[in-house]
C-alpha cells in the first residue's frame, strides 16, 4: 500500500493519517507481548525449578527434564504453525491472532496451578501453541494493513513488543514469587481479547474472499479517510489497486485454493528458499537460545553479577535496541542494517568465546570478568537492532501475496525446528565443546547471515509488494 501526503484543507495530514495504523500495530502486538513473558518465564526459574526449593511436588526436576521443560516450546510451535497457517487462510488474520490467546492463557494456568513436571510439559506446549500463531500472524498481519513507507516500523514493532515481554518475566522471576508471577502475567492475553477486538481484518484477506465492501470499510478505517471528496478518491484509488494486485494472483474463482503450484513462479520459490535460509540462520545465531539460558550463561561464565540481575541487564538492553530498529528500519536500507548488525553480533559472540577459552584453559580472567555481561550485551542490543526483527519484517516483504500464509507456516514451521534442536541441544553442546565452542560457532552463522543477505537478498525499505516481487524476479539486490 503507497502512502499518500496531502495537505490542503479537508485533508489528512500524514502524521494523523497513520495514528489508526499505529494503534492496530500496537494492539496486535500486545499479544507479542504476552508471548515474551512466556518465553522470558524459563530464565529466571529455571534454577528454581531445578534447586531444592522447587515448587514441584516430587522436588527438582533432572537435567533432562529441564532441556524438554526448554525445548517442548518448539515442539509445540511446529504443530501451531500448521494449525495456524490453515487458519489464517480459513478464517482470516485477526480471528485466528485472537485465537492465539487461549493457549497463552491455558499455559499461565497450568504453570499457576500445576504441581508435577508432566503439567509443565504440557505447559510449554500451549505456549508453543500460542507462539507459533503469533510469530506466523503478527507480521502477516502488520504487513497487509500497513503502508509502505512505515511497513518496516510498524513490522518491528513485533520483536520490540517481544523483548518488553521477556524483560517483564525476567523482573517479576526476580522480585515476585513462582506463583504470584504466573497469576499477574495470566492477565495479560486476555487484556489482548478485549482490546483488538475492535480492530478490523485486513483489507487483502477481504478481497480474496471477494468481501470488497468490507475490505473497503478496513481500509477506510486503518486510513482514517473520511466522507469528503478527496478521502474517496484516495480510497478509492488504493482499492483499485488491491482489486488489481488480488486479481492478478488467480481468477476469483481459485482465490481459495492454494497448494505447493502456487510455488512455481520463480519469485515464489526464490522467496520461499530465502525465507527457509533466514529463519535457519536467526536460530543457529544463538540469540533464542542464550535468552532461555541467560542467567545460567552467567553463572557459568563466571560472571560477578547475579545471574539473575544480568539477565535483566540483558533484557533491557534488548529493548533498547528493539527500539532503535523501530526508528532506524525506514530510515536506513534494510540489507546495510542487516549486514552491520550480523557483523558487528559476530565480534560479540567471538569475544565472549575467547574469554570463556581463557578460562578453561585456567588463564587468570578475574580483571576481565565484566566481558560476559559487556559481550552478551552487546550482541543482544546489536542484534534486536536488525539481524532478529528483520528477519520477520524481510519474510513477510519478499513472500507473494498469494502465497504468504502458506509460505509463512512452512518457514516458521522450519524455525521452530530448528529452534528445538538448538535449545534442546545447546546443553549438550556446551558439554562437548564448551560454552565458548558454542560462542564460536554462533558467531560464525551471524558472519554467514551477513554474507547470505549481501549476495542473496534484494532492498525492500520504501518499495512496494509488486516492486519487491519485481526485484526477486530480477536478481535486483539494491
Amino acid at each position: 500500500m503507497t502512502a499518500q501526503k496531502h495537505g490542503s484543507s479537508g485533508t489528512i495530514k500524514p502524521d494523523r493519517k497513520i495514528v489508526k495504523l499505529y494503534l492496530a500495530a500496537i494492539g496486535a502486538n500486545i499479544i507479542s507481548l504476552s508471548l515474551g513473558t512466556a518465553i522470558g518465564w524459563l530464565s529466571p526459574f529455571l534454577p528454581l525449578l531445578i534447586s531444592t526449593d522447587s515448587p514441584l511436588d516430587q522436588g527438582p526436576v533432572t537435567d533432562v527434564q529441564a532441556t524438554w521443560i526448554a525445548s517442548l516450546l518448539c515442539i509445540g510451535a511446529f504443530g501451531g504453525t500448521l494449525l495456524f497457517g490453515w487458519s489464517a487462510e480459513k478464517f482470516g488474520r485477526k480471528a485466528s491472532l485472537l485465537a492465539t490467546a487461549v493457549p497463552l492463557i491455558c499455559f499461565w494456568g497450568c504453570v499457576a496451578f500445576g504441581t508435577t513436571v508432566e503439567v509443565l510439559y504440557i505447559a510449554r506446549l500451549l505456549a508453543g501453541l500460542g507462539a507459533a500463531g503469533v510469530f506466523l500472524l503478527v507480521p502477516m498481519y502488520i504487513t497487509e494493513i500497513a503502508e509502505d513507507r512505515i511497513r518496516g516500523t510498524l513490522g518491528s514493532f513485533f520483536i520490540l513488543f517481544l523483548n518488553i515481554g521477556t524483560l517483564v518475566s525476567f523482573v517479576m522471576g526476580s522480585y515476585l514469587s513462582y506463583h504470584m508471577t504466573a497469576y499477574i502475567l495470566f492477565t495479560l492475553p486476555i487484556v489482548f481479547l478485549a482490546l483488538f477486538l475492535q480492530f478490523p481484518e485486513t483489507p487483502q484477506y477481504l478481497i480474496r474472499r471477494n468481501r470488497v465492501r468490507d475490505a473497503e470499510s478496513s481500509l477506510k478505517y486503518l486510513r482514517g479517510y473520511t466522507s469528503t471528496p478527496d478521502h474517496l478518491e484516495m480510497l478509492r484509488s488504493e482499492m483499485d489497486g488491491l482489486l488489481v494486485q488480488v486479481s492478478g494472483e488467480k481468477d476469483s474463482t481459485e482465490q481459495n485454493s492454494i497448494s505447493l503450484a502456487d510455488f512455481a513462479p520463480p519469485s515464489a520459490r526464490k522467496a520461499l528458499l530465502i525465507g527457509l535460509v533466514l529463519v535457519s540462520l536467526n536460530q543457529l545465531s544463538g540469540c533464542f537460545a542464550l535468552i532461555n539460558y541467560t542467567a545460567q550463561i552467567f553463572a557459568d561464565a563466571g560472571s560477578d553479577l547475579d545471574p539473575n540481575m544480568a539477565a535483566i541487564v540483558v533484557g533491557a538492553i534488548q529493548i533498547i535496541g528493539s527500539y532503535g530498529s523501530t526508528i532506524i528500519v525506514d530510515r536506513c536500507p534494510r540489507k546495510h542494517l542487516y549486514i552491520v548488525s550480523s557483523f558487528f553480533a559476530a565480534i560479540g559472540l567471538f569475544a565472549m568465546g575467547t574469554h570463556g577459552y581463557l578460562k578453561s584453559q585456567h588463564v587468570d580472567v578475574s580483571a576481565i570478568n565484566w566481558i560476559p555481561v559487556a559481550s552478551l550485551s552487546f550482541v543482544i542490543f546489536i542484534a534486536s537492532v536488525g539481524l532478529l526483527p528483520l528477519t520477520f519484517v524481510i519474510l513477510s516483504e519478499i513472500l507473494p501475496p498469494k502465497v504468504r500464509g502458506l509460505g509463512g507456516s512452512i518457514c516458521t514451521a522450519f524455525l521452530w525446528m530448528i529452534s528445538f534442536l538448538v535449545v534442546k541441544y545447546f546443553p549438550v553442546m556446551v558439554e562437548l565443546i564448551g560454552l565458548h565452542g558454542c560462542m564460536w560457532v554462533f558467531s560464525a552463522v551471524c558472519l554467514s547471515a551477513g554474507l547470505f543477505n549481501a549476495i542473496f537478498i534484494p532492498e525492500t525499505r520504501g518499495r512496494s509488494i509488486e516492486q519487491i516481487i519485481h526485484a526477486m524476479e530480477n536478481n535486483i539486490k539494491s
